[in-house]
């Protein structure tokens, strides 16, 4: 006969996920489908109501009551990049004694118990988000990766039936942004749709418009000849955004260079197929000219050139800088320039991030030293930042200002 326990004494603790074993995962997801879902549930059996613990703990999707009893501090690994972005929540830390001694107990009890049910939705969340962290490790064969990958995918179906049973969706919000235009010229206006973050793919918070992305734009479409780098002649100016996520850059920057009567090629990339599907839709809904493709940061295929490149808080990893410097190389072309907005987070697990673009390029305010044998090739590099305070109404509480950074091809030289 199958015993059932309370979720918060079985499922495994995620603040040190990548420890757990594939077994143990899977096991736990087992538990929890026999336990909410079994196709024939068990004869239920007669037991006191009070015996059921009384379970007192706060419950957030970082939080984990493990059994036996631990006592742990909860932080994000660094040893994993997230696909893309995953920047949802940032992580609380908090110290925990917390435990639930329930085993063997009558099923529609623990079924009706709300608390039971929510640690165990916010713990699939959870897991989710932090996939990475347990998927992509590095002494596991790569046989074994597929597995839990395959593991995770099962984890979202699941999430996918707690939400469809007993939660309400979160709706899709439209936003409407008015940019200023030039000195005194009719606004630019733009529709976007921030669609509700999806269970089944987990990393798809480019569905959300970010305050460095509204900054940003507001910014090209007030000057837009220091931005855009708008070229001589009739060759088209050529666009390129990496995590365009909602569209925001790429939308604005093609009404705005459709206003000016510049012929461009505007293209927007992102990796995640909600992402995209989303950002198709507000392409459709502005009725502007801008391409779409996916685009693999970490394995980026041969790129056409492109004059400007933008990117709008695109690093929530430490490896993200040097793989987006990485699809810079390849698609800038020599003279072009690489704009990058970042948020300059206070606390969390993206807390510092901003530091990674200093070390994936080089400061070139005054040339910086050529390696001997280098032959004076050019290289990317800093050429200036910027810091820019928050906006009332906009961003996130961690975000404490944002960094726009100008990135172009130097020429290698000493120090001056």
């Amino acid at each position: 006969m199958t015993c059932f326990r309370a979720p918060t004494s079985f499922l495994p603790p995620l603040s040190i996920l990548s420890t757990h074993t594939t077994a143990s995962i899977q096991d736990a997801l087992q538990d929890l489908k026999d336990l909410y879902f079994a196709a024939a549930l068990p004869p239920k059996r007669t037991l006191p109501i009070n015996a059921v613990p009384a379970l007192k703990q706060d419950i957030s999707d970082t939080v984990h009551v493990p059994r036996p009893k631990r006592t742990g501090r909860l932080n994000h690994s660094d040893g994993v990049p997230d696909s893309g972005y995953a920047s949802e929540d940032d992580e609380a830390e908090m110290e925990g004694d917390l435990e639930s001694d329930a085993e063997d107990l009558d099923p529609d009890v623990l079924r009706s118990n709300e608390l039971e049910r929510s640690f165990s939705i916010k713990w699939l969340t959870g897991l989710i988000k932090r996939s990475d962290i347990w998927t992509h490790v590095l002494d596991i064969a790569p046989e074994e990766d597929h597995i839990r990958l395959v593991v995770i995918e099962e984890a979202s179906k699941l999430l996918a039936r707690f939400s469809s049973d007993d939660e309400q969706q979160e709706d899709a919000l439209t936003r409407q942004f008015m940019f200023p235009f030039g000195a005194g010229g009719e606004p630019i206006m733009i529709e976007l749709n921030d669609a509700p973050l999806t269970a089944t793919d987990h990393t798809s918070v480019g569905l959300q418009s970010w305050a460095s992305a509204i900054i940003f734009a507001e910014r090209i479409c007030t000057n837009p000849a220091q931005y855009m780098s708008i070229p001589q002649g009739v060759t088209p100016l050529r666009v390129l955004e990496l995590g365009a996520g909602t569209g925001l850059l790429s939308i604005t920057t093609a009404r705005l260079l459709d206003r000016m009567g510049v012929d461009a090629t505007i293209m927007a990339t992102d990796y995640h197929s909600a992402v995209l599907d989303n950002l198709l839709q507000n392409v459709k809904t502005n009725n502007v000219s801008v391409q779409i493709e996916s685009l693999d940061w970490s394995k980026p295929p041969p790129l056409e050139p492109y004059d400007v490149i933008l990117g709008a808080d695109v690093v929530y990893h430490p490896e993200h800088a040097k793989w987006i410097k990485n699809c810079v190389e390849k698609a800038l072309k020599k003279g072009g320039v690489f704009w990058l907005i970042i948020a300059m987070r206070s606390s969390g697990r993206h807390e510092g991030l901003w530091e990674t673009v200093d070390d994936a390029f080089p400061d070139g305010g005054c040339g910086f030293p050529r390696n001997e044998g280098c032959g004076g090739e050019m290289k990317l590099a800093v050429l200036q930042k910027e810091d820019v305070g928050r906006r009332e109404g906009i961003g996130r509480a961690d975000e404490v200002r944002y960094r726009l950074f100008e990135i172009r091809w130097l020429p290698c030289c000493y120090c001056c």
